[in-house]
């Protein structure tokens, strides 16, 4: 360890950081490839460790300085397929196509370039080439974070910010070339902690405390992306997890549990915003003749067909589920009576003309409307005025709509209506024949 170095608030002795930066890198790839061989489905699990695992093998054939030593030149190369391997990893990881050809044009590039004589013997233009390349991976990288298909899942934002300063001080090594002095041997261009040691010696103290927080840098973001991106793959399961126990299987749709435990949500903020809500329930006419007569498979077909119908008509903040059997619920945050009266007829007059395989008759539905636009009114009080709705639809005939009683119906100069009438007169007739009355 030479003068200047030792003079240097890190003392840090380059065989033995070489040592750990191998030891840290091997062990990431290896943590990695240990969590895939537990989640197999998760490819980039694997890809992410075979890289840590080129960039292991680069970082260990530089063992100082090798002034025009094609070791310098593997190393670097085997380094570049590691980042990119690893940006490979990132778009498998989001459901993206990866063309090997960009996992190894940055090697690639550079073994063509360290090819030519004024390249290989210029330390400062592979420098500023090499980190060029590996920040242009690293940024894709981010990219790909960036761009995830589950915005849900929290340690994709330290991930990114750590993929986005990594990308920072790989960049900010390239300013630093020109000030590299002549003679420095190729290991400058290598890469991380090894390659950014190699030209400390030769340096002034301002530049040799860069280097030094270069290398940290380096042997940090290593070990930590490893463990964000088990933990991202680890929160991905759990999301499916939770998502699958909110949702129908045969349909796609929320699922009971899934209706509660958005809908609470949207009905209070819609009251809270002082915006009515309207909730549609939906229940098939006579489902179980169907099963019966022309088998499951009929059936399905039939609550697919329903599905199909209600989800053109809903917006973004709707919420659509399957409650259980042939019975669906449709809750409408913001959607006055008339929105939803217009919905409901028209998914009935739509449902009423579908045509399913084995069913001689069109199948129909009858559906129940309640309309919520006071606060403190709960999602099991909505849910049972629309179910009141749903049984006097079914008493006067199924195949219609109605609205639940003491509903105001809205007018065309947007004031209310008066009430329509509490219970129907078939209703009402069974209510006297059970209380014995004329």
């Amino acid at each position: 360890m030479g003068p200047a170095l030792s003079n240097s608030p890190f003392i840090i002795d380059l065989p033995t950081l070489c040592l750990v930066s191998v030891f840290l890198t091997a062990t990431a790839g290896a943590l990695l490839l240990f969590a895939w061989m537990q989640n197999r489905r998760e490819v980039a699990l694997a890809l992410w460790g075979v890289g840590c695992l080129f960039a292991c093998a680069g970082v260990g054939l530089l063992r100082g300085r090798f002034p025009g030593n094609d070791s310098a030149v593997v190393a670097s190369a085997l380094i570049c397929c590691g980042y990119g391997v690893m940006w490979a990893g990132a778009r498998t990881f989001e459901g993206r196509k990866v063309q090997p050809a960009f996992v190894f044009a940055g090697a690639a590039l550079w073994l063509a370039l360290c090819q030519r004589s004024d390249f290989s013997g210029t330390p400062h233009a592979r420098l500023v080439v090499l980190s060029a390349i590996l920040a242009a991976y690293v940024l894709m990288n981010a990219r790909e974070v960036w761009r995830g298909l589950d915005p849900e899942l929290l340690s994709r934002w330290p991930t990114l910010a750590l993929l986005v300063i990594h990308a920072g001080f790989l960049l900010a090594r390239m300013p630093l070339a020109g000030a590299l002095p002549p003679g420095v041997g190729g290991a400058v261009g290598g890469a991380g902690a090894v390659g950014a040691m190699g030209a400390m010696g030769a340096m002034g103290g301002g530049p040799r405390l860069f280097i030094s927080v270069v290398a940290l840098e380096a042997l940090c973001t290593t070990f930590a992306l490893a463990f964000l991106r088990v933990c991202m793959t680890k929160e991905r399961v759990e999301l499916q997890q939770r998502k699958a126990a909110l949702t129908d299987a045969l349909t796609g749709i929320a699922n009971r549990s899934g209706f509660f435990d958005r809908g609470e949500r949207l009905l209070d903020a819609a009251l809270a915003d002082r915006q009515p809500v309207a909730l549609l329930l939906f229940d098939l006419d006579r489902f179980k003749d169907i099963n019966d007569g022309a088998g499951h498979h009929a059936g399905d077909q039939v609550l697919r067909g329903l599905t199909r119908l209600v989800k053109p008509a809903m917006g973004a903040d709707d919420l659509f589920a399957r409650m259980g059997g042939d019975e669906f619920a449709c809750m409408l945050p913001g959607a006055g009576m008339t929105r939803a009266l217009q919905i409901a007829e028209t998914v009935r007059r739509g449902f009423a003309a579908l045509r399913v395989e084995g069913l001689v008759s069109h199948p129909t539905v009858s559906v129940g409307l309640a309309m919520a636009s006071e606060a403190g009114q709960t999602l099991e009080s909505l849910l049972a005025s629309a179910d009141r709705a749903l049984y006097r639809a079914k008493a006067e005939g199924r195949n219609r709509v109605a609205p639940a009683p003491l509903v105001l119906i809205e007018s065309a100069g947007n004031e209310p209506a008066p009430p329509l009438a509490p219970v129907s007169p078939i209703i009402m007739s069974k209510l006297r024949s059970t209380l014995g009355t004329t």
